[in-house]
């Protein structure tokens, strides 16, 4: 594989990223929220051989695929979100977030059956100590299954794109999958994937999924490398049915296997890395949003991709990138690239 030659010049970033406001994007998916709480460590517990965390801050964000929408919202998309909450303090208070961020949420359900999934990070010297999580995987009943089905076809006549933001919580099941790709191709929306390996075998007919490389490995059925990438991608494509693949790659950029043309290889734009957490959110949201302007190939889409997840990686927690910053961002590499920084 090659790697990109393209270079995507500031006025084209701009007018890209323009272009992206106020598109209509339905995110499907596992919601939760992501709590973390910030430290110090001076001593070890008399109890057990355990750090004793002295805790400095808490702080409550949407997490799961409420990141989604967060990252949607920053880059000036509009988002509607269909998910399951329980009936429960953090489901009313993620709710009531999502709101009046501007997000429609008529398509969250509530099942009292259920406990809305939080994932509780204990983080001392920005290292994470340990993570705890509280959630509900079982299967929900059919009462919440009809009020997700009717979420689902109302919200497809209103949007221009879909985000599936699998986390493996059990909201995408193959009932909802195969409606949800029914309805969206019924009505020619662009369909994202970000994929989970517990559900491998359910996905199939969407535009554009985006493993990262150990979920990559899942399905091909060997570890991914730089010598078998191209092996990878058109394996990813066939199993998943996919139109395209991008391969996300950490340090070593990304993977693109567009619908059409040869694929490349997109070196990343992550200068410092704090925290990955969250990161393919911020992916998949720019991806989706950059991908139905007109006119743009799957390798534009994914350089405004890249710079976005440059600038969460950043940043501690899950995190977001807005245009301003995007802009930013791009204008710190050129300056970096030319050697008049540092």
């Amino acid at each position: 594989m090659k790697t990109s030659q393209n270079i995507l010049l500031r006025p084209q970033l701009e007018a890209l990223l323009e272009v992206m406001r106020g598109r209509r994007i339905l995110v499907f998916g596992d919601v939760m929220v992501d709590c973390f709480i910030r430290g110090v460590v001076e001593r070890i517990s008399p109890e057990a051989p355990v750090p004793v965390v002295s805790v400095k801050s808490r702080d409550h964000r949407p997490g799961g695929a409420a990141n989604v929408v967060r990252n949607l919202l920053a880059l000036g998309g509009r988002p509607e979100i269909i998910a399951l909450l329980g009936d429960d303090h953090d489901g009313r208070s993620l709710t009531t977030e999502l709101a009046e961020s501007g997000c429609g949420v008529a398509g969250l359900v509530v099942d009292s059956e259920r406990q809305t999934s939080v994932k509780t990070r204990i983080v001392a010297h920005q290292q994470q100590v340990v993570r705890f999580d509280q959630e509900t995987t079982a299967p929900f009943g059919e009462a919440s299954r009809q009020q997700l089905r009717q979420a689902i076809i109302a919200a497809c006549a209103e949007v221009e794109g879909v985000i599936i933001s699998d986390y493996g919580k059990g909201v995408v099941e193959r009932e909802l999958f195969d409606l949800l790709v029914d309805e969206a191709r019924r009505r020619r929306l662009f369909i994202a994937l970000d994929p989970k390996v517990a559900n491998f075998d359910l996905y199939h007919d969407v535009d554009l999924v985006t493993p990262n490389a150990m979920e990559a490995g899942q399905a091909c059925s060997f570890a991914v490398t730089s010598e078998n990438l191209l092996a990878a991608g058109s394996r990813i494509k066939e199993r998943f049915k996919s139109r395209s693949v991008i391969i996300t790659r950490g340090e070593d950029g990304m993977a693109i296997f567009p619908e059409a043309g040869p694929p490349v290889l997109l070196p990343t734009q992550a200068r410092e890395v704090f925290d990955v957490t969250g990161a393919g959110d911020t992916v998949i949201s720019a991806l989706t949003l950059a991908a139905l302007a007109a006119d743009v190939s799957l390798e534009e889409a994914a350089m405004v991709a890249n710079l976005a997840a440059g600038v969460v990686v950043g940043k501690t927690g899950t995190a977001t990138a807005d245009r301003e910053e995007v802009l930013a961002y791009y204008d710190r590499l050129k300056l970096l690239q030319s050697g008049k920084v540092s």
